[in-house]
């Protein structure tokens, strides 16, 4: 990629929001029915590529459940929890998403808890945390030993999903922009720039690891992009404040895959890309 010059000495890297991309379309366009949204995730295939919080008994997506609503201090309303569980299960797959410095907590949890994913997301999440007061979490360790796919992130860069691919993990989640500090990435350069950490990792071991976009995506031509940049998944809000349904969205898709020509996830990745702004 072409380099800018900052200043004497000092260079940087253009990056790409989603917002700036277009997909081109192919030569042939395809009915919209005959389109297969279908994404695989370890051992369980699920009819779209998207992970929702807070969603309810959907068929089409996994039912996320964040954990920090049921933590109060050290105290975990366990209860509470598997019910909120078992409601966002009711139809598929059910998850449960947690923070970094909680992993542990809940780990001792799980065989209780009746999970089919296990999703360590944090802002910003590395492979290799340093600290001097405590003893950081080991995500290799913590992935290897659990029996469930285990989804961590975010990130942003090469090196960074390396990894946490590297860990062992079934996926890896591309966002973690903070803005207020200064880090991050525009979202469609994090995901190219996963996504070819994916390719290393698969020539190194022969394994594929997902790479689930996170962010600003709220309609399906949004999903589109960041599958097309090398997301084979996406983390969404079910609460979006008036957005899109999650059928909204997956029919969004369908239909920008249909326009496009193409007839699978994995296909559509190949698509060609243009710089709209």
């Amino acid at each position: 990629m072409t380099t800018i010059e900052i200043g004497l000495g000092k260079s940087a890297r253009r990056g790409f929001r989603l917002a700036e991309l277009s997909i081109v379309p192919s030569r042939r366009t395809r009915d919209a029915d005959d389109v297969d949204t279908s994404w695989r995730i370890d051992a369980f295939a699920l009819p779209s590529p998207l992970l929702v919080r807070g969603e309810v008994g959907s068929e089409q997506a996994v039912g996320v459940v964040g954990a920090e609503a049921y933590l109060d201090g050290d105290s975990l309303d366990e209860t509470a929890l598997k019910a909120a569980l078992a409601l966002a299960g009711e139809e598929g797959l059910r998850a449960l998403e947690v923070r970094p410095q909680r992993a542990k907590t809940i780990v001792e949890l799980l065989p209780t808890l009746e999970l089919d994913l296990l999703i360590i997301h944090g802002k910003i999440v590395s492979a290799e945390h340093v600290s001097r007061e405590r003893e950081p979490l080991n995500l290799k360790r913590l992935v290897r030993q659990l029996e469930i796919p285990v989804i961590v992130g975010a990130c942003s860069s090469y090196q960074g999903a390396l990894h946490l691919m590297r860990t062992g993990a079934a996926g890896v989640i591309v966002g973690g922009s903070e803005p207020v500090v200064g880090v991050g990435a525009p979202l469609a350069t994090a995901i190219a720039d996963v996504r070819s950490a994916r390719m290393t990792h698969l020539d190194e071991t022969g394994v594929y690891c997902q790479v689930i976009a996170s962010g600003a995506l709220e309609t399906g031509a949004d999903v589109a992009k960041s599958v097309v940049c090398g997301a084979d998944a996406a983390l969404l809000d079910a609460d979006r404040g008036g957005a899109l349904s999650t059928q909204e969205i997956i029919s969004g898709l369908r239909a920008t895959m249909a326009t496009c020509g193409y007839e699978n996830l994995k296909e559509f990745q190949s698509a060609d890309l243009v710089v709209a702004t």
